[in-house]
């Protein structure tokens, strides 16, 4: 896991003035579950990164990157993750982007699986939405095809040029 990624975690709980398990406790997850995150022994999922950013108006960017913003503010918002659906329901959108991108370069699902490091099964998983994303994949999407993060997670559902 990258060691960056966790530290950055671990930075939004400081900002938060929190112990472990009371972050945990926030984020509506277990806390041994976020305490692993927290030491690598267990890769970000799709579920903790959503936690971020619902509960926490975490910029995913950020979480990624380590640019822009730690936080999102709600008023000024210009990516609009909230503006006509939830968050969830954009996340749940992750498979529809995924398969855009697909087709937009052309590959099968046994080429984009092993693009992505991961199973035919697990990749046909994540397109029917059976499956959210982790870290991983979302940096190896990230890798192959200089995509915005904030795209994959909340795109507008539109493949162009720009955005791939």
């Amino acid at each position: 896991m990258n060691k960056m990624i966790i530290n950055r975690l671990i930075e939004v709980r400081k900002a938060y003035g929190l112990s472990g398990y009371a972050f945990a406790k926030k984020l509506n997850i277990p806390q041994p579950t976020y305490l692993r995150y927290e030491t690598g022994e267990q890769k970000l999922s799709g579920k903790l990164i959503e936690a971020l950013v619902v509960h926490c108006n975490v910029n995913a960017y950020w979480l990624f990157t380590g640019e822009g913003n730690m936080f999102i503010d709600p008023e000024n918002n210009s990516w609009n993750r909230q503006n006509d659906i939830l968050v969830e329901e954009k996340l749940l959108s992750f498979g529809k982007r995924l398969s855009l991108l697909q087709a937009h370069h052309n590959f099968l699902d046994r080429e984009m699986a092993k693009l992505l490091k991961i199973s035919e099964k697990s990749y046909l998983s994540l397109i029917v939405g059976n499956t959210k994303p982790d870290i991983d994949v979302l940096n190896q999407i990230k890798r192959n095809f200089k995509i915005s993060i904030d795209y994959l997670l909340y795109g507008d559902d539109s493949i162009d040029d720009e955005n791939c």
